[in-house]
């Protein structure tokens, strides 16, 4: 019988949820697991696979059809390029993630803007300093610049610009329709628009075009 995996932790899946599985692949064993050895005794059973799969499993799941991913990016397959030459679909999670995502992205702003991770230092070492406050800055009027558009980008940009801050983007298309943002660039600008950041956010995939797309060169572009 082929087997469906669906690497997760069992208790986080509501019982409605395995329910509802089994009744639409009635003809499938359904596995959820996070036991690798588990996984790998039935490797060449499984054509459906899902959540946090070990990767390095996929060149040897040779029946696998289906990989749905948790993930947005598919940089795993950089990695292991001999799942390319496999015949499987892949599907991910793109656009679920903007929210989380995005405010996760402005706790990091804010902490550097408030400058708490100094604060959470001296708090965890018991000491009582007076903060430095020429290293406090207030966000409103502070320019963000966004690698990447997509649904991530997109919702990163709206929050900033609620907030007062000014908002550019880079994309591989300088059209754009997001709410807050400025202006748009072609990634051939990134060095001009690179020193106008106060705050640089990538929200880009991991891909052979983009990796490295910030070294030496442009982190010396950006302010100090």
């Amino acid at each position: 019988m082929s087997t469906i995996v669906l690497f997760l932790d069992q208790e986080s899946l509501p019982k409605q949820t395995t329910d509802r599985i089994n009744e639409t692949a009635p003809d499938f064993e359904v596995l959820i697991t996070q036991d690798r050895d588990q996984v790998e005794s039935v490797l060449e059973e499984i054509e459906i696979l899902a959540g946090w799969f070990p990767h390095d499993l996929v060149p040897r799941a040779q029946h696998v059809r289906w990989i749905q991913q948790w993930g947005a990016g598919a940089d795993w397959l950089l990695r292991h390029p001999e799942a390319l030459e496999m015949d499987f679909v892949l599907t991910n999670a793109s656009g679920l993630h903007a929210i989380p995502i995005s405010e996760h992205i402005l706790a990091f702003i804010f902490t550097f803007a408030r400058d708490m991770h100094r604060a959470i230092h001296n708090q965890l070492d018991r000491a009582w300093k007076t903060p430095q406050w020429h290293k406090v800055i207030e966000l409103a009027g502070k320019t963000m610049l966004l690698i990447g558009m997509g649904s991530i980008g997109a919702r990163t940009a709206e929050l900033a610009a609620s907030l007062g801050m000014r908002v550019f983007g880079v994309r591989r298309n300088a059209h754009h329709d997001s709410i807050g943002v400025e202006a748009v660039f072609s990634p051939d600008h990134l060095l001009e628009v690179l020193p106008k950041a106060d705050f640089v956010v990538l929200t880009i995939p991991l891909t052979r075009e983009t990796k490295g797309m910030i070294g030496e060169t442009e982190l010396r572009q950006m302010k100090r």
